[in-house]
């Protein structure tokens, strides 16, 4: 593709000054479709494992005519505050402020949501909660974060298990999974998210995408199917990205990145 063709990248701030995100939005090296797309990332170990990922999620959709904000949420990444200050309340709030900077930057009304993991669980949080969200894609969303806290203790467990434990004071308000710090108080906002089959329907038109490894690997997501509402569902064999590899390399999943695109643009047409 000629350099002329390429998606424009422009790294931002934006929000309030106390509280500002970083972000790269991307603008479409052509014709523009009617939505902006927002991506909505996981957390800790799981976005540094995600990160190329999202970024070539972001563009592809670019170059199929959506203008896309990747963003941090606050006290993450390269946006502003500790994050020890992080909490999924504010991160909704992120989310909202991302929304508003999308249509500032485009002027459109019509909003994607596009998250991963946890990240998929806010953007459906958020959705219910605007009740304006046009599309939403949830990539293997963290349905109990109860569970999904388990599976993060465990996991931080095994790979500690032949490794020389860390010395130092720890604090009694903060544990560090996998290198990131995690507040208690925080445990106990992820610890309350529960989804329920109408979180599938937050908005006009969903993307539900689960990653399996083998072909006989059940969908655990099934049981959530809500009966009404436009909803795609898609189980796709593909690796769990999110998770640690031994060779310490960054996966891109094509497949599911294609689904993606190629559902947006069959919605956004």
């Amino acid at each position: 593709m000629p350099v002329s063709a390429l998606p424009l990248l422009a790294p931002v701030y934006f929000g309030d000054v106390s509280h500002s995100l970083f972000g790269c939005y991307l603008e479409p090296p052509s014709a523009w479709r009617k939505c902006a797309v927002i991506v909505c990332q996981p957390l800790g170990h799981e976005y540094i494992n995600c990160h190329r990922a999202l970024r070539q999620l972001a563009v592809r959709l670019s170059e199929a005519g959506f203008p896309v904000l990747r963003f941090d949420y606050f006290g993450c990444g390269d946006s502003s505050g500790d994050c020890k200050e992080g909490s999924v309340t504010q991160w909704l709030k992120d989310i909202s402020t991302a929304i508003a900077e999308a249509r500032r930057r485009t002027g459109l009304e019509q909003v994607c949501l596009v998250g991963l993991r946890l990240g998929a669980s806010l953007a459906a949080l958020a959705a219910i909660e605007r009740r304006d969200v046009d599309s939403l894609v949830l990539w293997d969303t963290i349905v109990s974060g109860q569970g999904y806290l388990e599976d993060l203790f465990s996991l931080h467990k095994e790979m500690l298990r032949f490794r020389p434990k860390p010395r130092g004071p720890e604090s009694s308000n903060n544990l560090d999974i996998l290198g990131f710090p995690m507040s208690l108080d925080l445990c106990r906002e992820i610890e309350q998210i529960q989804l329920t089959p109408s979180s599938w329907i937050a908005a006009k038109n969903v993307l539900v995408i689960e990653s399996r490894q083998e072909p006989s690997e059940g969908n655990r997501n099934d049981r959530l199917r809500p009966v009404e509402g436009s909803l795609n569902f898609q189980s796709v064999n593909s690796p769990k990205i999110w998770l640690p590899r031994e060779d310490g390399g960054l996966l891109v999943p094509n497949q599911v990145l294609q689904s993606i695109v190629s559902w947006l643009c069959d919605t956004h047409s």
